[in-house]
């Protein structure tokens, strides 16, 4: 006899990953640390991932995700049993937020650009390199020979797909 079933006031079904379901179960889903039910039931199948569902009054149904599935043979007077930890499948809470758009308004400004900071940064690097290849004290032929190397980099098609639009900047300064 479960000692439980008094408190048991919420009917459930087990909806496995293939969308079959099984037959009702009588549990009462608490939210004492985290949501969860307790299924007085030895022989269920289940698995975390799988769902458990609750039919609402009005019709409707509510879904929850199977976090974590334990099972225990039970202790003297208290039977075996399933302990579910569960997640409400529409749940707002712990959602992530949608991203925000930012708007940018600019007026009688130069030389701003919005972008990936990360390709801004190579930019930079690179043209600021450039500038170095050209101030430094070496033969013409190592400066046209370095800005060659760096002509290949920024040809290479994976390269000028990250890169862009700052591609043609580049290879414009290595003339």
């Amino acid at each position: 006899m479960n000692l439980f079933a008094q408190l048991q006031n919420d009917t459930v079904y087990i909806e496995k990953a293939d969308g079959s379901r099984s037959d009702p179960y009588k549990t009462a889903i608490g939210s004492k640390n985290g949501l969860s039910a307790t299924i007085f039931e030895a022989n269920m199948d289940v698995e975390e991932g799988w769902k458990l569902i609750r039919p609402l009054p009005s019709g409707k149904e509510e879904s929850y995700t199977i976090l974590e599935a334990n099972y225990s043979p039970g202790l003297h007077a208290i039977p075996p049993h399933w302990a579910l930890k569960l997640k409400k499948d529409t749940s707002m809470l712990n959602k992530p937020n949608a991203p925000r758009s930012t708007t940018i308004n600019i007026n009688n400004s130069e030389g701003i650009q919005i972008g990936d900071h990360n390709v801004q940064h190579i930019e930079k690097s690179l043209v600021g390199l450039i500038e170095n290849i050209e101030s430094s004290d070496v033969p013409e032929s190592e400066k046209a020979e370095a800005k060659g190397m760096l002509r290949q980099l920024m040809l290479n098609p994976t390269v000028a797909g990250i890169l862009g639009g700052a591609t043609s900047g580049i290879l414009a300064l290595l003339g």
